[in-house]
């Protein structure tokens, strides 16, 4: 094992040691089951409240609230002093 990969897995073991928040956990849990199969959809793994807000977000497009893209991008530019 290269010694660069078992700093990060001692790291890695140290913050999930170190954790008691059971979000923290799943998500990580999550994440290592979708990076492992390709067979996971990224659905499957967010929160009841996480679909919630995507599902919000597409109805609210659906009744024409969305902002466009191109706005969003002027309005960040601007903020970001690009344009």
């Amino acid at each position: 094992m290269d010694p660069n990969t078992a700093e990060i897995k001692n790291s890695l073991h140290k913050l999930i040691a170190e954790t008691d928040d059971e979000n923290i956990l799943s998500k990580v849990q999550a994440y290592f089951t979708t990076l492992q199969s390709k067979n996971v959809d990224w659905w499957d793994t967010i929160s009841d409240q996480e679909k919630e807000a995507v599902n919000m977000g597409l109805q609210q497009l659906d009744n024409g609230e969305g902002i466009p893209h191109k706005e969003v991008k002027r309005k960040v530019d601007k903020l970001l002093g690009r344009k």
